[in-house]
C-alpha cells in the first residue's frame, strides 16, 4: 500500500518531484560547478519563479540557506544590533526568542497563547519585531489582515515574518514586512535541506549599518549573500539539487495558479475541520476560527494519538503527532500536493476511528 504523508514536515512530496529529480539526474545537473553559466540560469530562473508566484516587489532579493534555523541566526547577527521583539505562540516562534537571547541580544517576548497578536500589545521600539505567518506547532494562524495591522502601528521596526508552513497556502501582502523566510519541504513539497530567505533594501541598509560594530557573520553575512545572489552565485557550494527541484516546482504551481491554490487549501481545511469537531473523540485544539491554521490542523484526541496514527497508518494514512510533549494531539497537513480527492478519503477513513 502506498503510504501519504499527511506529517507536517518532511512531508508529502510534491507529486511532480520524483520526474524533476529524475530529469536533473539525466542532465547531469547535481554535478554542474555552482560557478558555471548553467548554475546561474538555474538560479536566476529559481528567484523570477518564486518573485513571479508570490507577486514579489522588485526591492526585495532573494538568498538561499540552509534552513529556516540557519536563516534565524543570519537574522540575529545581521539586522539587530542590541534589541528585539518576538510574538510567541508556539514553540518555533519560541525558538527563535531564545535564539536571539543566547547571541546576547536584549529580546523581549509577546505572548500570545492559543489567541491572537493582539496590536496594543506590541510595542513599536523593537530594532526588529519577528511575527509567525503559520506556527506548525501549534496549529495558530496570522491573517493578512492582522500583519497589516501590525505593520501600520510598526512604522520603523525591521518586520520579519516567519512563513516556514505558510508559503504559498496562506497569502499576506508582502509590503507589510521587510524580511520573510521559509523552508521547502512543507507546502512546497521538497526533500529537506534548502531554506529561502527573501530581505528588502531596509534589511540592507540596517546591515551596513551595525556591520562595523558587530560581527554579522564569516561566509554568510547579509552582504556576502547578496553580493553573490547579485551573480546569481552563493558564496558556498549550494544545493544545487534543491534549487532545481524548487525551480520546477514553482513553474508547476505557476501553472496550477496562486488563487487555485489558495481556494483548494480554504477547502480542505474547512472539511478537516468539520470532520474533526463532528467526531466523538476529536475537538479543535485551536478554538478562535480567525486563527486556525489551514495548513497544519491541529487536534486533541480523548484517547493517546498514537491509538488513531497507529490505525490510520494502517489504511495507508501518515499523520503528524502533537509537537513536543501532546500525546493526545494529532498534527495533519493540509499542503498544495494533497488533492481534494485525497482529503476527501482521508476524512472518510478518519470518521471511522474511535
Amino acid at each position: 500500500m502506498k503510504k501519504i504523508f499527511f506529517t507536517p514536515g518532511p512531508s508529502e512530496l510534491f507529486f511532480t518531484v520524483e520526474e524533476h529529480i529524475k530529469e536533473g539526474i539525466r542532465n547531469n545537473i547535481y554535478s554542474i560547478s555552482h560557478r558555471s553559466n548553467e548554475f546561474k540560469i538555474i538560479y536566476e530562473e529559481c528567484v523570477s519563479r518564486l518573485k513571479d508566484l508570490l507577486s514579489i516587489p522588485n526591492n526585495y532579493n532573494v538568498g538561499f540557506l540552509s534552513s529556516t534555523n540557519e536563516i534565524w541566526e543570519r537574522i540575529i547577527q545581521n539586522l539587530i544590533l542590541e534589541d528585539s521583539g518576538h510574538c510567541v505562540n508556539g514553540s518555533f516562534s519560541k525558538k527563535f526568542h531564545d535564539f536571539a537571547l543566547l547571541n546576547k541580544i536584549n529580546a523581549k517576548s509577546y505572548s500570545f497563547d492559543m489567541k491572537e497578536y493582539i496590536v496594543d500589545d506590541i510595542p513599536n521600539t523593537h530594532e526588529l519585531l519577528a511575527l509567525t505567518l503559520n506556527e506548525t506547532s501549534t496549529g495558530i494562524m496570522c491573517s493578512r489582515e492582522k500583519i497589516s495591522e501590525i505593520r501600520s502601528k510598526i512604522k520603523n521596526s525591521i518586520i520579519a515574518l516567519d512563513c516556514v508552513s505558510g508559503i504559498p497556502s496562506i497569502p499576506f501582502n508582502i509590503n507589510d514586512v521587510d524580511t520573510f523566510y521559509f523552508s521547502v519541504q512543507k507546502c512546497f513539497g521538497l526533500p529537506s535541506g534548502l531554506g529561502v530567505w527573501v530581505y528588502n533594501e531596509k534589511c540592507l541598509e540596517k546591515h551596513l549599518k551595525i556591520k562595523e560594530k558587530k560581527i554579522t557573520g564569516t561566509y554568510h553575512s547579509l552582504q556576502r549573500i547578496h553580493e553573490m545572489s547579485l551573480k546569481y552565485q552563493t558564496p558556498e557550494t549550494p544545493n544545487v539539487l534543491g534549487i532545481y527541484v524548487f525551480s520546477k516546482v514553482l513553474k508547476d504551481m505557476m501553472n496550477i495558479g496562486i488563487d487555485n491554490i489558495v481556494r483548494d487549501t480554504n477547502y480542505k481545511s474547512s472539511l478537516l475541520y468539520n470532520t474533526i469537531n463532528n467526531h466523538s473523540d476529536l475537538d479543535s485544539f485551536i478554538k478562535n476560527k480567525e486563527i486556525q491554521s489551514k495548513t497544519v490542523i491541529v487536534a486533541n484526541c480523548k484517547n493517546e494519538s498514537d491509538m488513531y496514527i497507529n490505525a490510520m497508518k494502517e489504511r495507508g494514512f501518515i499523520l503528524g503527532k502533537g509537537y513536543g510533549s501532546g500525546k493526545n494531539q494529532i498534527r495533519i497537513a493540509n499542503f498544495p500536493t494533497h488533492s481534494k480527492e485525497v482529503f476527501e478519503l482521508l476524512c472518510d477513513e478518519l470518521t471511522l476511528i474511535k
